[in-house]
C-alpha cells in the first residue's frame, strides 16, 4: 500500500500539477502581499514563497496521515478545511518574520485572504 503511494506521489502528471498550482499560489500570494503589506515585490515573492514551502511540508505530511480520510467527501470536506487553518496561522507566522513592524492582524488578515485565495483555485481545479 504504501508503494502504492509513493508511485502516486511521483508521477509525473500528479509532480507537475502540484508544482503547477504551488507556482501559481505563490505569485498569486505574492500579489496580495506587495498590495496588502509593503510595496516592495522582490520581498513579497521571497515571502509567499517561504511561507508556501513551510506550509508545502505540512501539505504532504496532511496527505500522509489523512490519505484513507478523504475518499469521503464529508471528511475531505473537514480535512481541507482543517489544513487551511492551519496554513493560514502558519503562514502568518511565516509573514511576521518578513514585516515585524506591521501590526499582527493585519498579518493574520493578509494570510487568511491570500490562502482563501489559493484555496478557492485549488477547489476550481479539482
Amino acid at each position: 500500500m504504501f508503494g502504492n503511494i509513493v508511485l502516486d506521489l511521483v508521477g509525473p502528471l500528479i509532480v507537475s500539477s502540484i508544482l503547477f498550482f504551488e507556482a501559481v499560489a505563490v505569485i498569486l500570494e505574492a500579489v496580495i502581499i506587495y498590495f496588502l503589506l509593503e510595496r516592495e515585490a522582490v520581498k513579497a515573492f521571497v515571502a509567499s514563497f517561504s511561507a508556501n514551502l513551510v506550509t508545502g511540508l505540512l501539505n504532504i505530511i496532511y496527505l500522509f496521515i489523512f490519505w484513507q480520510d478523504v475518499s469521503v467527501y464529508t471528511r475531505k470536506a473537514v480535512v481541507m478545511t482543517v489544513a487551511l487553518l492551519i496554513n493560514i496561522l502558519v503562514e502568518a507566522l511565516v509573514l511576521k518574520r518578513f514585516y515585524k513592524t506591521i501590526d499582527n492582524r493585519k498579518i493574520l488578515g493578509v494570510s487568511t485572504l491570500m490562502n482563501l485565495a489559493s484555496y478557492g483555485i485549488l477547489l476550481l481545479l479539482t
